[in-house]
């Protein structure tokens, strides 16, 4: 049976790039385009479709919260992430939400038949992901209890960093200096033991359920 397939992505060369890699891939018909994810929630309120081909950076409403949509109003639809960003904390985040699948954008044209063909009780993820997996260290925050024993002051600031705001911007969030901002950070990777320049940033998405 073919899947009714629609693609959520703002660039459009790329979603013209997986439209053409999909022309030979009997398994689905994609059936429409959006490029927000505002749009994209409204088109699948309205006309349901089986697989969701969904960019994580998006304007109006971000593919997270998507995903989140989709978990609590259509928790059958294949979701299948396609994202410019390839850290695990992406990834972790988009399968707890409930996507079937990531694949890091370098890897999409060559790897979307894969994902698609891939058993939906199983999580697929694309090469660079599965290389970044390997390669991870062993997570010393255990069960987020690390996290956990920060400070109310340090929680919020990785909470601000989960939404990707860089140190200025937090700092003009919470109304204190750059330089307060750093120390806090480094109090924070101190106390969690963190080693690699995006361990604090993947750790703050992983585990943004346990952040105010």
């Amino acid at each position: 049976m073919t899947r009714r397939l629609l693609i959520c992505d703002d660039h459009p060369l790329f979603r013209v790039g997986l439209r053409t890699a999909l022309l030979d891939e009997s398994s689905v018909e994609v059936v429409g385009e959006t490029a927000d994810g505002a749009s994209c929630i409204e088109r699948l309120r309205n006309s349901p479709v089986d697989v969701l081909l969904l960019d994580i950076t998006l304007p109006v409403v971000d593919g997270y919260a998507v995903l989140a949509w989709v978990a609590g109003h259509q928790p059958a639809l294949h979701s299948i992430v396609l994202s410019m960003h390839s850290d695990l904390a992406f990834a972790d985040r988009a399968r707890a939400l409930g996507a079937r699948g990531f694949i890091a954008k370098e890897d999409a044209l060559s790897e979307i038949h894969a994902a698609l063909a891939h058993p939906a009780d199983r999580f697929y993820a694309s090469a660079s992901v599965r290389e970044l997996a390997r390669r991870r260290p062993a997570d010393p925050v255990g069960n987020g209890a690390g996290i956990l024993a920060l400070t109310p002051t340090e929680r919020r600031i990785m909470a601000l960093l989960a939404e990707s705001l860089t140190s200025r911007e937090i700092a003009a969030r919470l109304g204190t200096s750059f330089r307060t901002i750093q120390t806090h950070r480094s109090n924070i990777v101190e106390k969690l033991e963190l080693h690699g320049a995006n361990r604090l940033m993947e750790l703050a998405i992983r585990y943004r359920d346990l952040l105010p």
